[in-house]
């Protein structure tokens, strides 16, 4: 009689076992499913009567062990398709900030912009930090679509920002015959233009032209009150520079362009660059004098010299684009001092006097527009960068990857995730390509890691199994009819 319980737990065991071997052929296809099998156990056997030796009772399930073996990648053109090419897992939070696993990365975009699995849980990054671009802060959901990059101001000059230019002045010019008049700029005031575009706080874009007079070859002017050379006046190789706006960014007449600031530019006799000073403009009138007791003639305001500030170290102008004036740096080159034989600096990497036309070099200046983010691309480090249709590139986030001591424990919760268990361990986190932890592989998707033919031939053994264990009843059940019979 007891001959029929164990072909019984054969029959119950084999039949859950095809259905593990079912669910791995039905997941042929499903994108980072990793496959199940079945581990068999035998019951708790019994005694036979006068003997030390166990009878087994059956056979029993154990355990549905997961494989978690690497599957094979799939390239595709989707750029949020991602793979993991070694241990760990994406992590997934879904609304109610539940954590889950995934090796399935077939994400996309929700309505909110965030990156999101196949069943909307937010996929878990870390910000970077903008100077050593490493992951910093808590984790949490990869917002990417209507991203804005803010806009960035042209710099005042300190940290090498603000306008640079590269140019030179013709040494042969000859000094404009008609007088600068700063509220009203013409073209026959000055030798040479360049101009530069710069950014104010807003984003807005505003066009500068930096033109270049060449003063006369003087002695220097007499303070009337001291009877000494004026510092900075007079003298050879000298020209005057001028930053010019149209009227309209600064509320005035659109139809003018004024001089909002300028400075002087001071070469050696072989053209090289000695100074590049500020400048201020005095108004003209009878007896009026300069903060170094410069005449000012009758006429329109004079430019007048000033130092450049020590810790910018290049002129600047202050231009009210909005209701904040900006300051804005305007590198000319660094200069040099030919007497000095422990002055590295050539004089040679800005603005240049030398006898040859007046020709422009190269004019860089810094600020940016705002943008919205274009495009995204994210590297086998997990990094996220942003492309703005502004041109700045920058990395937005880092994918987190995770993993677990023990990844077969995790508990099976559908949707292609997992979910942490007493068996698994504690989730590990880390960064994508780190000692240990998988790298990600972009327009790529993990294939489920079941081998078809092998659970074929699970299938045909598992089969044959069961059909063994019914035939082992079968018997039981004939040899019981014939102890029935032998009371007949």
């Amino acid at each position: 009689m007891f001959a029929l319980y164990p072909g019984s737990s054969g029959l119950s065991t084999y039949g859950e076992a095809m259905s593990v071997v079912g669910s791995n052929i039905a997941n042929v296809n499903t994108t980072g499913y990793k496959q199940v099998r079945a581990n068999f156990q035998d019951l708790l056997a019994t005694g036979v009567r006068g003997s030390p030796d166990k009878i087994g009772k059956g056979v029993t399930i154990g355990a549905v062990q997961g494989v978690f073996t690497q599957g094979s990648l799939e390239s595709t053109n989707q750029i949020t398709d991602l793979a993991l090419e070694g241990e760990g897992f994406f992590s997934a939070k879904d609304k109610l900030g539940r954590t889950a696993y995934t090796r399935a990365g077939n994400f996309s975009f929700d309505k909110d912009g965030f990156l999101v699995n196949s069943s909307g849980h937010q996929v878990q990054v870390r910000d970077l930090d903008p100077i050593t671009k490493e992951p910093i802060g808590f984790s949490h959901g990869a917002k990417v679509v209507g991203l804005n990059d803010p806009p960035v101001a042209t710099g005042n000059g300190a940290n090498n920002s603000g306008i640079k230019i590269q140019a030179n002045l013709n040494a042969d010019a000859t000094v404009p015959k008609v007088a600068f008049d700063p509220t009203n700029v013409q073209s026959d005031m000055y030798n040479f233009a360049t101009s530069a575009t710069v950014i104010d706080e807003r984003g807005g874009e505003h066009v500068i032209n930096i033109v270049y007079r060449k003063m006369p070859d003087t002695g220097p002017q007499i303070n009337p009150q001291t009877g000494q050379p004026v510092p900075g006046s007079g003298g050879r190789n000298t020209w005057q520079w001028y930053a010019l706006v149209n009227g309209a960014d600064v509320g005035g007449n659109p139809e003018l362009q004024i001089a909002v600031g300028g400075g002087f530019l001071r070469f050696t006799e072989n053209g090289k660059l000695t100074q590049a000073t500020n400048g201020q403009f005095i108004a003209g009138g009878q007896g009026q004098v300069g903060p170094n007791g410069q005449i000012i003639p009758p006429g329109p305001p004079v430019l007048v010299e000033t130092p450049v500030s020590a810790n910018v170290g290049v002129p600047q102008i202050t231009v009210p684009f909005t209701l904040n004036p900006q300051v804005i740096g305007i590198n000319l080159g660094q200069g040099s001092n030919p007497l000095d034989p422990n002055d590295t600096r050539t004089g040679l990497e800005g603005i240049t006097q030398f006898a040859a036309s007046n020709k422009v070099l190269n004019v860089e200046g810094d600020g940016r527009k705002p943008g919205t983010l274009d495009n995204i691309n994210i590297g086998a480090d997990g990094v996220v960068t942003g492309y703005f249709d502004n041109g700045q590139v920058r990395p937005l986030s880092r994918i987190m990857v995770t993993r677990f001591v023990n990844s077969p424990g995790l508990l099976r919760r559908g949707e292609n995730e997992f979910e942490e268990s007493l068996s698994s361990g504690k989730p590990i986190n880390g960064n994508p390509g780190d000692s240990g932890f998988a790298t990600v592989r972009n327009r790529n998707l993990e294939k489920s890691n079941v081998d078809l033919s092998t659970e074929f031939v699970k299938m045909i053994e598992t089969q044959r199994a069961f059909q063994a264990n019914a035939k082992s009843i079968s018997a039981s059940d004939e040899m019981m009819g014939d102890l029935v019979a032998m009371k007949r």
